[in-house]
């Protein structure tokens, strides 16, 4: 690997520059990638919902709840590296961010080889989890078995989107992402529209555009001079390093996995509802997709911001990072939750022809947009107890609001007599308030006891992130 000795070439503006603008100098590529990335699913379901039946929309919503599984549990991994090689670069450590990179790198390389065998060879059992519609089974089975096959590929290119975030860099993740979006979308017209595969055609379409920008990204890195020394023994996993990225990452691989769980339960609820409440709620969970993009957007840049600044010895400009990334989310939230209840069927009607779907999609909307003035909160609280390594609370009060809230009342409200999902859709801002209390609590106790300061040099707490 090329290497520079050039130190001004790292981003530093999280660190020394405008800090509301340098958020939005981050969030704005990463919201770009997420929108592009949010467009793999709701490509697939616009074009299957253009060429095919309600079946075929249900097999591809299903099955798409496992790549957002997937994807949703490699960021939580990567999320560690992202933090740790953030925190190096705060506090002027090149061989600690060597050391971070190549780490994380080789655990994602070990990760592939054990989820893609686990998923391929339990396609059936995925499927029939999720209580997938009798008429949707075949096409669910296909689209969940080729996405499998394509695991690597997810992995890959998500970790090396990881670490150029950890550096604040947003804008070459989105390249690597833009490319293999416009990939996706021929092959989804040429697979699904042209040779009419269905489900399959979708997933063979999303396998192929994954590994192209895989494989663009892993050319560019071999061209890429960084500034400090890096090449193969940083490969080789450094213990330390190791131990970092998992006490930050394996909690948030946890709570993403725990949450994605909850929403494949509730998925499960939901096709026992019958096929067009399936068929609606695979709508509307790609227009959330979309909604939920500032915040997703947002809250990475306080994670890096705020794991720069602590490594910089700034807590109060990392908390400030939190502030105003609430701010910026929180205006975009008022702004869906006012559209949803205005329009929603009309918005659903851009994913399908099917005007039942869309009603369906639309009432579930209505009540689920709630959650977009909550999360503001919740993602960039969760950016900054990520950022400063803490993010065991992010996965406890995941798991809590999603045991004893999301699911259950998902379950409560579905079985209530003529129940539609409007009531359904209650369930999701209601566990976010329980999200909330905890997280306000635990934000008060650490502002009590001090535990959001930066360390000094010769403090070795051992829950913060340093190297």
């Amino acid at each position: 690997m090329k290497t520079t000795k050039d130190k001004g070439t790292l981003n530093r503006y999280l660190i020394d520059g405008n800090l509301p603008l340098g958020l939005w100098r981050f969030a704005l590529p990463f919201m770009f990638a997420y929108l592009l990335q949010a467009l793999y699913g709701a490509v697939d379901v616009f074009i299957v919902g253009r060429y095919c039946d309600a079946a075929a929309i249900s097999a591809v919503a299903t099955g798409a709840q496992l790549l957002v599984a997937i994807t949703g549990l490699i960021l939580g991994f990567a999320g560690g590296g992202t933090a740790l090689i953030a925190y190096t670069i705060g506090a002027d450590d090149p061989k600690g961010t060597a050391h971070a990179m190549g780490t994380c790198s080789t655990l994602f390389a070990l990760a592939a080889l054990v989820f893609t065998p686990v998923c391929v060879f339990g396609t059936n059992w995925l499927v029939a989890v999720l209580q997938t519609p009798e008429e949707a089974l075949s096409g669910a089975r296909q689209y969940v078995l080729a996405i499998s096959c394509g695991i690597p590929f997810i992995i890959g290119y998500n970790v090396v989107g990881a670490i150029y975030r950890g550096f604040g860099d947003s804008i070459t993740p989105t390249i690597f992402v833009a490319v293999s979006c416009v990939v996706n979308v021929f092959g989804d017209l040429l697979l699904v529209a042209h040779y009419r595969l269905g489900p399959l055609g979708a997933a063979l379409a999303t396998d192929a555009a994954m590994a192209l920008s895989f494989f663009c990204a892993l050319v560019y890195m071999r061209k890429k001079r960084f500034p400090f020394e890096f090449h193969r023994t940083h490969f080789l996993p450094e213990r330390n390093a190791t131990n970092k990225i998992l006490s930050v990452g394996v909690p948030l691989a946890l709570q993403d996995a725990f949450t994605s769980f909850s929403f494949l339960i509730i998925f499960a609820i939901v096709n026992m509802m019958g096929v067009m409440a399936s068929a609606g709620m695979g709508v509307a969970e790609r227009v959330i997709g979309f909604m939920l993009l500032p915040p997703i957007a947002f809250s990475n840049a306080v994670t890096t911001a705020t794991a720069q600044n602590y490594g910089a010895k700034k807590s109060g400009r990392a908390f400030m990072s939190f502030v105003w990334g609430m701010t910026f989310s929180g205006v975009f939230g008022f702004v869906f939750l006012t559209l949803c209840q205005i329009c929603p069927t009309q918005i659903s009607s851009i994913f399908t022809s099917d005007q039942e779907v869309a009603l369906n999609s639309g009432r579930y909307l209505r009540s689920f947009a709630i959650d977009c003035v909550l999360v503001a909160f919740i993602f960039n609280i969760n950016g900054y107890f990520c950022g400063l390594g803490k993010s065991m609370v992010v996965f406890v009060h995941s798991a809590i609001a999603a045991a004893f809230a999301r699911v259950p009342l998902s379950y409560v409200f579905s079985r209530i007599p003529g129940a539609t999902l409007f009531n359904v859709g209650f369930a999701a801002p209601l566990a976010s308030v329980v999200s909330v209390v905890v997280c306000v609590c635990y934000l008060f106790w650490l502002k009590a006891v001090g535990k959001e300061k930066s360390p000094n040099p010769e403090d070795s707490d051992s829950s913060s992130i340093t190297v």
